[in-house]
């Protein structure tokens, strides 16, 4: 893509052909997402100035952006923040992606309690943050922790928490919630994005995941039920009587997780992504 001028509907298509012969499956989608970054604009204006001009200083950072997508790099690492309910969050490669899966889990979780929810929820696996902070967002009287055992996590958590001005009702901890033992105080509601996935998984992952996320955010033992089974017995440390909990789990894993909650859980539910996929599991503590 050389310096010329060019449209915006002939800069999409280019970038979207280009991006196409490196295997990007979302190349048109991602090309409206660079143009529109860097112009300033919504996606929608971009078509409804299809014909014009892009602004000529422009075009070599739109290639610059575009050229490292092509390496797979992630979108969200490029344009260093990620869309999540509503909220713009800053995202890189501290902490894993959050992804629209994910979002329905905060959907699902919101239909649950209620909106005038005031209990004190605990996100275990927090990375960006992104779960505690959508919900406390728009659970105007609930607190949150969120705990993370990367450091990393902890400091990117800590930056969307003062970007969205919710320091007096959530904080962030450094928690191996694999090692250490949980002192905190009980909550009404614990949920968590752990790690699910198998090292098969990982190894075949697209480049996006696997040379991009965080590794520990998302591989676990024994075929990626380590976490799980372990989240599990820490939440009978971690929950009040008839507390919930809220769990996004792998492919076919739904049922051995529901499985394993049957002695500590009532009312054990599961529901569908937007793939069909058996992807939220979720209870109340006995």
């Amino acid at each position: 893509m050389q310096n010329e001028h060019l449209t915006y509907g002939e800069i999409i298509r280019k970038s979207t052909e280009f991006l196409l012969n490196k295997g990007v499956i979302s190349a048109k989608c991602d090309s409206e997402w660079i143009v529109s970054h860097l112009v300033k604009t919504s996606r929608m204006e971009l078509y409804l100035n299809f014909d014009d001009l892009v602004p000529e200083e422009k075009i070599s950072e739109i290639r610059n952006m575009i050229v490292q997508r092509g390496r797979r790099i992630p979108l969200q690492h490029i344009l260093e923040s990620v869309q999540f309910c509503d909220l713009r969050l800053k995202c890189d490669g501290r902490a894993l992606i959050p992804r629209p899966e994910t979002e329905r889990l905060v959907e699902i979780i919101i239909e649950s309690v209620g909106e005038a929810f005031n209990g004190n929820i605990l996100d275990l696996g927090s990375g960006t943050g992104a779960i505690v902070l959508a919900l406390c967002n728009q659970l105007k009287e609930a607190r949150g922790l969120g705990m993370d055992k990367s450091s990393e996590a902890i400091d990117l958590s800590r930056e969307n928490l003062y970007l969205l001005d919710l320091s007096a009702r959530v904080s962030f901890q450094k928690f191996d919630w694999m090692l250490e033992e949980y002192k905190q105080e009980k909550v009404d509601l614990l949920i968590s994005n752990p790690p699910y996935l198998s090292l098969e998984e990982w190894n075949t992952a697209e480049p996006e995941v696997n040379k991009h996320d965080p590794k520990d955010a998302l591989v676990s033992p024994e075929g990626g039920l380590a976490h799980l089974r372990k989240l599990l017995d820490l939440s009978t440390s971690a929950l009040k009587k008839d507390g919930q909990i809220f769990i996004e789990v792998g492919i076919g894993q739904a049922e051995k997780v529901m499985e394993m909650m049957k002695d500590i859980f009532y009312d054990i539910q599961n529901r569908k992504d937007f793939c069909g996929v058996r992807r939220y599991v979720f209870a109340r503590f006995c």
